[in-house]
């Protein structure tokens, strides 16, 4: 599925969510986007379903233009959004990291979901924070971090 965007006003920001591939095939999709990006946005990445690393490369290309000038921030980061970040610090530049999705595992049921941290809320602001325990909506049972925590959240001592 092809890269694609869809704005919507959030008070003075607006809100642009993405869908689809982060692929070699986005250089395009984000060199348009990028001519339409207001002074404050933010990037919803919940419907993002992958990243390679031809769309990295893009990506990179596209969010330091994104970010000259503008104020910048991420949400709804899915997992591998957040490995993107950990492992490439331009992946977001100077962009704000508001929320992302960890995935979880229950122990007892098997059952997957991801959990969404936001700031503000349950969002880490450091390296080896307590974080909440999850409780799984299947079977009542604890649920674990599929990743270590401190690596998932490695990005926020960054």
């Amino acid at each position: 599925m092809a890269l694609v965007f869809q704005f919507e006003a959030a008070g003075e920001w607006q809100r642009c969510y993405l869908s689809g591939v982060i692929n070699e095939d986005s250089e395009i999709t984000l060199g348009n986007l990028v001519t339409q990006l207001p002074p404050k946005v933010v990037f919803n990445f919940r419907r993002v379903e992958s990243i390679n690393s031809c769309g990295v490369r893009a990506w990179i290309s596209f969010i330091r233009q994104a970010g000259a000038g503008r104020e910048v921030a991420f949400e709804e980061c899915t997992p591998e959004v957040v490995s993107q970040i950990n492992m490439i610090p331009n992946f977001r530049a100077n962009s704000r990291v508001l929320s992302v999705y960890a995935s979880y595992t229950c122990g007892q049921c098997n059952h997957q979901r991801n959990e969404l941290f936001q700031e503000g809320r349950n969002l880490p602001k450091a390296t080896g924070t307590q974080l909440d325990p999850v409780k799984c909506e299947k079977c009542g049972g604890m649920m674990e971090m599929d990743e270590i925590e401190d690596e998932f959240f490695a990005w926020v001592a960054a």
